[in-house]
């Protein structure tokens, strides 16, 4: 196959990488490509999208968000094929719908779950599939459902081809053989590994490198301060964490560990099979890590005045509870000197040290990269009077790291126009009004509210936070036109109507004579704008409209691969990255080696100097490069074992499953039976991965939409799997009691599964401390009451269904091996009659059933404790009410539960006990 061509699209090395994946003699070829992010990994994979969107093929993309789909589609539209090549398979269309899909081939996107039980239910044809695109390979593992889909289609077609990418080395290189254990589970032999050093990579994007200007601006004293006093709170946290012996492999992690987003995770994959032994203590400096580390991040990005709030919310948060018998435990880190120091260099941020005169000093300390950002937009607009001849495009793209940085620099921009000095003194005191007006609203609560304790949860810093964030925001609309664009204008500021702040604290009272002219400064200018995502349409023609993108200042958010699309479209002049970032960095060398005839493009690189953030971003760049000599190494020494037919053999996890679906000879035998044994499974089930391993086993899995249970195993077992956080939030919605008794109804033998992490501790203790997210609750002394209450909740479950079954599994595997027991010497369910049960319009059998006994079940539902549910059960066990007036109380509650079969008893032979 030809690739397309196009010479302002694909590098020399873009086309090295498609010529793997697509050999000259048309050969498939199945091949894992990890590549550095930003270096144009999208590109790679729609042009070889565009090379196989012909009609005879069926090329099925997995593991693909809709953020990749727009991407891919909006690359695809760029190659000619249109902006919808790309169909995406989702929820809402129904069976029918996707099965007219497949049958029209092309490309189709498919979330994993809707694809496993259309592959597994025949409305795809597995056989025509000509290849299997696999998009974040990293995240395969054995219990995915990515390695479910990929062994059910390499059982069906041995042709069709199969290619996975990624970009997250630092994830495929992090573990013991991750990168075989993926490339076993995707049914690949090759990879190629493509890191920026690369000696071709390196050779294309020298020739053209663009012009980058690095600023490094230093911190304030007192921010320097604050930071070194958060760096000592951690050293000293991570320091009582080891003197816990249960935790003792965090000897490992280091402060710089924990500046990155994975640490919380790793973390709490370390100490997961011994949390419940861990002390409340340990637990609490646990989530003080990510507190810390939140706030070390918060000083570099957060003005004065945001920053100050985060730490009252903090402050708040662990404030001792008012309400009766609650205890809350204290952050440590909160009681020591750094953590004072940190207090009061951030309040010394807005208001100055106290004199002995009492006076106080407004000082509203703004972020030194505000200035250093003021200097360079002047610099440009100097050499864009310099060179106006030499080009039209002029257009200023300033990047940010998160959306919230982004809406900071749009305000700040419109409020801090033609300011040089104090660019960011309107913004400041904009952020200290609403800090007022959002203490008077706290206050407010606190006194309606004086019973609640409000500050119980430690994630009301967050949402403290949000609300500020959410305050700031209207305050953007408020403020005109969009801020992401503004006209560059010299001259002074229009000022426009002001408010006076509200002043709701005694300090502020202080000072409010010493400073009274504080005010909001709002632009006013009218400003005609277009914007870059979508057309602004609006009925005010006079505010809204069109100008020139070549005169506009962009500002935007880091959004991975979609960044290489902006800088396509936008084609700027003048790139300032206001926060550092390598992939960013990377996607500008490919935009400049692409476009030959563009202007010379300056960057500017803005870092703090001997800051968090200059040691984050060179620690990035040395874990990236080392995570890739690592997988080199890998590549170099891994053995993968091969089948017969040339495919992956299974690993021992799949091999350990199948000998204990077999049980004979340990699966050196094959079963006497023709058909494999079958298990029906829901629907909704196909998001865990027991239906995988079970499949893996040697199971038949028929996928079926079930009104009762989870798993039919047999014509009389049901089982209904439940995960610890699933059983949590089951028991105290009630919902749990309604499925038991469903199962109890239409099932003599009911099933509870209970199935733990096979990653976390076999143990029940230390439930009650963790939300249904999944996130930690704060330690009080309702923690192990939590626990009690649930275990109670499981106890008064057991008494009011006898029949009811509660098995513990260790793990999935361990689920696999429950379920393969319980098969033997039971018949095969019947999926049909699993899928009827439990609806309203019941089987056949049943309707004539009720039709005969029209009058009879009419005196059944009228009685106390059946329902429309269970009276359809009474009337299949016992055939007459003469019967029904003769069963025990202990045969009746063993038919409908505790609670309903003592009323229907009772009611029965109430006249008898009377008399």
């Amino acid at each position: 196959m030809e690739l397309p061509p196009s010479r302002h699209w694909l590098l020399p090395f873009h086309r090295a990488i498609l010529h793997r994946l697509i050999p000259d003699d048309d050969e498939l070829r199945d091949l894992l490509v990890v590549i550095a992010p930003g270096l144009g990994l999208r590109r790679v994979l729609s042009t070889l999208l565009r090379v196989y969107a012909r009609p005879t093929c069926l090329v099925v993309v997995v593991n693909a968000s809709s953020k990749d789909v727009n991407g891919i589609n909006h690359d695809l539209g760029t190659l000619g094929l249109g902006h919808s090549a790309v169909r995406d398979v989702h929820h809402e269309m129904s069976a029918k719908q996707r099965a007219d899909v497949y049958v029209s081939s092309g490309i189709v996107s498919v979330t994993s779950r809707i694809l496993i039980v259309d592959m597994l239910s025949k409305r795809i044809p597995i056989s025509r599939i000509t290849g299997v695109v696999v998009l974040h390979a990293e995240q395969v593992s054995p219990v995915s459902i990515e390695a479910f889909i990929l062994r059910v289609y390499r059982q069906e077609n041995k042709d069709g081809f199969v290619k996975a990418f990624s970009d997250n080395v630092e994830q495929l290189a992090n573990g013991f053989h991750k990168l075989q254990t993926i490339m076993s589970q995707l049914r690949l032999r090759q990879v190629d590994i493509w890191p920026r050093f690369h000696q071709d990579i390196d050779k294309d994007l020298v020739k053209r490198r663009a012009d980058v200007i690095e600023l490094h601006q230093p911190l304030t004293p007192r921010m320097v301060s604050i930071q070194n006093a958060i760096i000592e709170c951690l050293e000293g946290t991570l320091h009582e964490i080891r003197l816990s012996k249960l935790a003792a492999d965090m000897e490992d992690f280091d402060v710089e560990h924990t500046m990155y987003r994975a640490f919380d995770v790793a973390v709490r994959r370390q100490l997961e099979p011994v949390w419940h032994r861990l002390s409340p203590s340990t637990k609490q400096l646990v989530g003080d890590l990510n507190t810390l580390r939140h706030l070390l991040h918060a000083l570099l990005s957060y003005d004065s005045v945001s920053f100050y709030i985060y730490l009252e919310t903090i402050l708040a948060s662990n404030a001792p509870s008012t309400e009766a018998g609650a205890f809350q435990r204290q952050s440590q880190w909160l009681m020591t000197d750094a953590a004072n120091i940190i207090f009061h260099e951030a309040r010394a941020r807005i208001w100055g040290e106290r004199q002995e005169c009492g006076d106080t000093e407004l000082v509203l300390e703004e972020l030194p990269k505000w200035k250093l950002l003021v200097d360079v937009l002047y610099e440009i607009e100097q050499d864009i009077y310099t060179n106006r001849s030499a080009t039209s495009n002029h257009t200023i793209l300033i990047m940010a790291k998160s959306d919230r940085t982004v809406s900071q620099l749009r305000m700040w921009l419109s409020l801090a126009e033609g300011d040089f000095k104090t660019p960011g003194r309107s913004y400041t005191k904009a952020c200290l009004n609403d800090y007022f007006a959002w203490k008077k609203n706290l206050q407010s609560f606190q006194h309606e509210s004086p019973g609640k304790d409000n500050n119980e949860n430690p994630a009301s810093s967050s949402t403290a936070s949000s609300t500020l964030n959410e305050a700031l925001h209207r305050k953007i609309m408020r403020s005109g036109a969009p801020a992401h664009k503004r006209r560059r204008v010299r001259g002074g500021l229009q000022q426009g109507p002001s408010r006076p702040i509200v002043y709701e604290n005694e300090q502020a009272a202080e000072w409010k004579e010493k400073v009274p002219n504080i005010e909001v400064a709002r632009k006013t200018s009218r400003v005609l704008e277009k914007s870059v995502e979508e057309d602004w349409v609006d009925d005010s023609l006079d505010y809204f409209g069109l100008i020139d993108l070549s005169h506009v200042v962009i500002v935007q958010s880091y959004q991975d691969d979609n960044d290489d699309s902006l800088l396509q479209e936008l084609r700027p002049r003048y790139v300032i990255m206001y926060d550092p970032n390598a992939q960013f960095v990377r996607q500008v060398e490919i935009y400049r080696a692409t476009q030959e005839k563009t202007p010379e493009l300056k960057i500017y690189f803005l870092l703090y100097t001997d800051s968090v953030e200059e040691q984050m971003y060179l620690a990035a760049l040395r874990r990236e490069k080392d995570s890739f000599e690592r997988l080199i190494r890998e590549k170099a020494t891994m053995a993968i074992p091969l089948t017969v037919d040339g495919t992956p053999a299974e690993d021992a996890d799949q091999r350990m499953v199948r000998m204990l679906s077999t049980r004979v000879a340990g699966g050196q035998r094959a079963l006497p039976s023709v058909r494999p044994p079958s298990v029906v499974v829901d629907m909704r089930e196909f998001r865990s991965s027991l239906p995988s391993l079970l499949h893996a086993a040697g199971l038949q899995v028929i996928p079926c939409t079930l009104q009762v249970g989870d798993y039919v195993i047999s014509s009389e077992m049901c089982v209904e799997r439940k995960s610890l956080m699933d059983l949590v939030q089951s028991l105290t919605s009630g919902r749990l009691y309604t499925q038991c008794e469903s199962m109890s109804m239409h099932y003599p033998y009911p099933i509870l599964l209970i199935e733990f992490d096979h990653e976390r501790a076999f143990t029940f203790q230390g439930m009650g401390e963790t939300n249904p997210t999944g996130s930690a609750r704060p330690i009080t002394s309702r923690t192990s009451s939590l626990d009690l209450d649930l275990q109670s909740k499981l106890a008064l479950l057991t008494l009011s269904f006898p029949r009811l079954r509660l098995i513990w599994s260790s793990s999935p595997y361990a689920s696999v091996e429950i379920l393969s027991d319980l098969k033997q010497n039971y018949d095969e369910p019947d999926p049909a009659h699993a899928a009827a049960i439990g609806l309203d319009d019941l089987s056949e059998r049943h309707s004539q059933e009720m039709a005969i006994h029209a009058t009879s079940m009419e005196m059944l539902r009228a009685m106390p404790g059946v329902t429309v549910k269970n009276s359809a059960y009474i009337a299949r066990k016992i055939p007459h009410i003469h019967s029904l007036s003769d069963a025990s109380v202990t045969e009746l509650q063993g038919l409908i539960g505790s609670e309903p079969g003592r009323k229907l008893h009772d009611f029965l032979h109430r006249r008898f006990i009377a008399s």
